[in-house]
């Protein structure tokens, strides 16, 4: 029957703030290895000062928001960098109706390939992030 009860306002806090240490632990080291070798000089400037945040900060605050915003406009920007587009135009026989198409292909540097694997496990931390400091803000 206590399955059915929704949790008070502390343990859905505990939740979230769970959700961002699990997430924080390994951020560093992910940054380090699997982001910053494929970072241009600008952007890897950004990610190490997001990675020493990470490092000697403890607090779940807007700082930290901050630091993973910029470093995830960074990464994308890397990745927007490391992307070609070209236009092919589609044959006219699989054409209907129609004498000129043409077909974007999307093609990514092996560092933008390698950004964009990257990326996702930081803007999970970064959304586990905004959800704790909204929830602390919405029940204060």
């Amino acid at each position: 029957m206590n399955a059915l009860l929704p949790n008070n306002l502390v343990e859905q806090q505990v939740e979230l703030v769970r959700a961002v240490i699990e997430r924080r632990a390994s951020m560093p080291r992910h940054l380090a290895q699997g982001v910053m070798p494929h970072l241009g000089a600008g952007a890897r400037e950004m990610v190490s000062e997001t990675i020493e945040y990470l490092d000697d900060e403890t607090d779940l605050d807007e700082g930290l928001a901050n630091y993973l915003d910029l470093a995830i406009v960074e990464i994308r920007s890397e990745i927007a960098a490391g992307t070609t587009e070209k236009k092919i135009q589609i044959p006219p026989e699989r054409l209907i109706g129609g004498s000129v198409a043409f077909e974007r292909h999307r093609q990514l540097s092996p560092a933008a390939e390698a950004l964009q694997e990257a990326l996702p496990p930081l803007v999970e931390l970064c959304q586990a992030v905004r959800r704790a400091i909204d929830f602390a803000e919405a029940i204060k």
